[in-house]
């Protein structure tokens, strides 16, 4: 009995987990729902760290607003997991968030000291990236871009320093200086989007649609589009475009009661325009929205996203004196059906997708 148990010992002691083949590590990564089991597994040897670079996707967590001056903390809800995580964030004590969240898990901050530097701040991490200090300007903004996409990124800050005009601040990561760009008053009262590297700005009240290319340092409008529905005010109606995984441009419109989804159609064949088409499936997709924007994921990642699916954080303003109410949902495109999604934050605003990676 005891030579077996020495037997048993040696070939334990033979057995090396280092050299477990990449496809079992990779299942294995892929099968843990919790990051902070992740970074344990990633932890354990260089071989396991070197073999899941890639975080697993994850379902959005959902982020509780602060306001400055903030605590020590940021809060995060999982929904699949009802589970809500406090993260300390050391570095964001002066800082105050701008739109965000930003591609690849890092939020937008403006500090608050006298030269008001603006960064992207990883909460996971704690990795900052610092931009130059920013414009004298006053109703900072972040555009985008929001797609959780590889590649170069650029950096947009709005700010409207006259009546007139709008100023378009924009700067790469690594760059010294900000660029400026003036937009005349065709743009005032419009809602601007920064996709696919292209300036997409949305008349509240008319809908109407301008494109304008801003890569070359200048602003060149490339071409405007109707809106979506004739004969009809989108003054009361809420107006978010995304990219989605396949890179056609999506404008969701929120009607106050329902959803409508349209992909643009820019219009290649000879005599045609630009204009907007009404679909009911968008595939094995889900489109996030937030007040800061939206942005889409692919449903066949995750097993608990539904496909064909709109998931919404909204603020409804009841009445002057009565709180605020937040509300999380998620709406079927094709039927129209909803259902309520169980939130314990207290003011749950923004879709946060969590990344380990520096970009």
């Amino acid at each position: 009995m005891e030579m077996e148990m020495e037997a048993m010992n040696e070939g334990e002691e033979e057995r090396d987990w280092a050299c477990l083949p990449t496809d079992v590590l990779n299942h294995i990564a892929e099968c843990l729902t919790e990051i902070s089991d992740f970074v344990r597994f990633r932890a354990v040897c260089h071989a396991w760290r070197t073999t899941t670079t890639e975080l697993p996707p994850y379902f959005p967590w959902i982020l509780d607003s602060r306001q400055y001056p903030p605590d020590q903390n940021l809060t995060f809800y999982s929904l699949p997991l009802n589970k809500t995580y406090t993260i300390p964030a050391p570095k964001s004590l002066d800082k105050e968030y701008l739109q965000g969240p930003y591609s690849h898990g890092y939020l937008a901050t403006l500090s608050q000291r006298t030269n008001r530097p603006i960064s992207l701040l990883n909460p996971l991490t704690n990795h900052e990236i610092y931009f130059p200090v920013c414009p004298p300007v006053y109703n900072q903004q972040w555009i985008g871009p929001r797609q959780n996409q590889r590649g170069e990124h650029v950096v947009l800050s709005y700010g409207r320093l006259c009546s007139k005009s709008h100023t378009l601040f924009f700067c790469h990561p690594g760059h010294k200086n900000w660029h400026k760009l003036r937009l005349g008053s065709a743009y005032k009262n419009c809602r601007h989007f920064y996709l696919k590297g292209m300036l997409f700005s949305v008349k509240r009240r008319t809908g109407v649609m301008k494109v304008t290319n801003i890569t070359n340092g200048t602003a060149t409008l490339a071409y405007a589009v109707p809106p979506p529905f004739e004969g009809d005010s989108t003054e009361n109606s809420e107006d978010y475009l995304v990219e989605d995984s396949l890179g056609d441009i999506l404008r969701v419109s929120d009607r106050k009661y329902w959803f409508h989804v349209y992909r643009l159609d820019v219009g290649n064949k000879k005599g045609s325009s630009p204009c907007w088409v009404k679909v009911s499936d968008i595939g094995n997709q889900a489109i996030f929205i937030d007040r800061d924007g939206a942005f889409v994921l692919r449903a066949g990642e995750l097993s608990q996203i539904k496909r064909n699916s709109i998931y919404r954080l909204k603020t409804f303003h009841i009445g002057i004196r009565a709180p605020r109410t937040y509300k999380a949902w998620r709406e079927e495109i094709d039927t129209g059906k909803y259902e309520r999604l169980h939130c314990p934050l207290e003011k749950p605003e923004s879709w946060f997708v969590p990344n380990l990676h520096h970009f």
